[in-house]
C-alpha cells in the first residue's frame, strides 16, 4: 500500500531540501524557496537532477526544475509524474 499523498509529499520535500542544502551550501531552505534565487544554476541543477535519479529512482527533465523551481512545486511535479506513468 502506498503512503498517503501528504506523507509522500512531505517525505519528498524533506529529501529535496536535504539535496539542495548539500548542493547549494545554504541553510535553512524552506519549501517555498526558489532554487535559482538561492544561487542554483544549470550546472548545479544537472547535479541535483542526477541525485534525484540515483537516490529516488525518478528521472526528472531539466525543464521541470526550471518551470517548478521551489521545493514544493518540484515535489508536486515529481509526484504528479509518478502517478501518471503507466505501470507504476
Amino acid at each position: 500500500m502506498l503512503p498517503p499523498v501528504d506523507d509522500a509529499r512531505q517525505e519528498l520535500e524533506h529529501h529535496l531540501i536535504e539535496l539542495w542544502t548539500a548542493k547549494l551550501g545554504k541553510s535553512p531552505i524552506g519549501r517555498q524557496d526558489n532554487f535559482f534565487e538561492l544561487g542554483g544554476d544549470s550546472l548545479v541543477a544537472a547535479d541535483v537532477l542526477m541525485d534525484i535519479y540515483l537516490e529516488l529512482h525518478h528521472e526528472v527533465d531539466a525543464w521541470v526544475l526550471f518551470m517548478h523551481p521551489t521545493v514544493a512545486e518540484l515535489a508536486d511535479a515529481i509526484l504528479d509524474d509518478a502517478q501518471n506513468r503507466p505501470g507504476e
